[in-house]
């Protein structure tokens, strides 16, 4: 378990992070939230001991003492992968850094895994950026960490190799592992994450379950879809909060039942489709960060 607790970093007058706390539970999955310049980078490079708090504390299994490196992998946003060695020896040298023993036959066999088994003796400038993507998660995960942290994971990676990530992933939570991962892709998120943490303007925004959030924070609506086309400008809907959309109306129903929304309805126009339509996460993430800035 790692426990943020009230870290905060101010660059002369820029608050980068005020007060921020959060709780990365192991064999769970945390998405790590907020849009460009939110503070989230530097949270992670303050998790990481690459820059010092200026007040607040980070506890690994309630103990302030850092873990040993081997026991955290880490995925920076920027690639740090030196460009004139061969993929083979650069994961090589990073798993003699970590103290892994034997590690050849580990190396080839994420190599292959990732579609990288021809490539051993490539120089890593020769790889594509999805490539260098791909051996640079390998160079996190190849130790075995219990604390995983990654920085845009899916950056530059194509559908095919975004699915063999989360799939490791996925194995990686079921081992147990304290994973904490920040994201731009927000249906990468609510595909993987139990929990989520979102930050604005350096401070906590919202926290918890993904599944709690979406379901308490989602503004709930009805997607009706009219018998006729043309009723889609009806009148009736002017007595709803209510938006067209891709050959739907979409109805607020806070303030009203569901029932009493479809009665009204139905008085007025033939209705072909009625049901509820659930917001997803960045639709949240929008409105909290726009509710943020109010």
């Amino acid at each position: 378990m790692i426990e943020i607790k009230k870290i905060s970093k101010t660059y002369d007058d820029i608050v980068a992070v005020a007060d921020l706390d959060m709780t990365i539970q192991p064999g769970r999955i945390y998405g790590f939230l907020g849009p460009n310049g939110a503070g989230k980078t530097t949270a992670i490079r303050m998790l990481m001991n690459i820059i010092i708090p200026d007040s607040g504390n980070i506890l690994f299994e309630g103990s302030d003492q850092r873990p040993p490196s081997n026991q955290i992998g880490y995925l920076p946003e920027e690639r740090g992968l030196y460009q004139k060695i061969s993929v083979f020896e650069t994961l090589q040298y990073f798993a003699h850094l970590r103290s892994v023993t034997h590690p050849n036959d580990l190396i080839k066999e994420y190599l292959q895994r990732f579609d990288l088994g021809s490539r051993l003796q490539s120089k890593v400038s020769e790889l594509s950026k999805g490539n260098q993507q791909k051996l640079q998660f390998i160079n996190t995960i190849l130790h075995d960490p219990q604390y995983i942290v990654l920085d845009e994971p899916f950056s530059g990676l194509d559908p095919v190799n975004q699915l063999l990530l989360k799939e490791i992933l996925e194995e990686l939570k079921q081992a147990g592992k304290t994973i904490l991962f920040s994201s731009h892709q927000m249906d990468q998120v609510e595909k993987l994450c139990d929990d989520v943490a979102l930050i604005n303007h350096g401070k906590l925004v919202i926290a918890g379950n993904l599944k709690t959030i979406l379901q308490s924070e989602g503004v709930k609506r009805l997607q009706v879809i009219p018998t006729h086309g043309e009723d889609l400008s009806h009148q009736c809907f002017s007595a709803f909060n209510s938006e067209r959309s891709n050959g739907s109306v979409f109805i607020e129903i806070d303030g009203h039942s569901k029932q009493d929304i479809i009665a009204t309805l139905n008085t007025a126009i033939d209705l072909k489709s009625v049901k509820v339509a659930e917001q997803g996460l960045e639709d949240i993430f929008i409105q909290l960060v726009q509710g943020a800035k109010t």
